[in-house]
């Protein structure tokens, strides 16, 4: 995975296709509501595979889009983080992003 940073998410966030760079079409419909703005997700839970969650982490999901998603919500109030993938890269790509979130009022690692 190459490193993109926060000016190269912000250029291509509009035309990126979701479904492109997500595992399921639960998880691409999370990332429009964030990217739309959806004062709805109030709340999301980032997991491994538990169905309950609303984003199960799978081969597939770029989670430095994910992260800058995040990060760009206004919204977003509460983020469980029950998995996230291991290595340097991913850790990086997804918690550049959620670092930048101004509305997460509680964050469960």
């Amino acid at each position: 995975m190459e490193h993109r940073d926060h000016n190269y998410y912000e250029a291509n966030s509009a035309d990126v296709n979701l479904e492109e760079i997500t595992s399921s079409a639960k998880n691409a419909k999370n990332l429009q509501q964030l990217r739309d703005g959806d004062p709805r997700l109030i709340h999301l839970c980032l997991s491994n595979g538990d169905f309950l969650s609303d984003f199960c982490i799978g081969e597939g999901d770029d989670l430095g889009w994910l992260g800058y998603f995040i990060g760009k919500s206004e919204y977003l109030q509460s983020l469980d983080i029950d998995y996230l993938p291991d290595g340097e890269q991913q850790m990086h790509a997804s918690s550049e992003g959620i670092a930048r979130n101004q509305s997460i009022e509680h964050q469960h690692p």
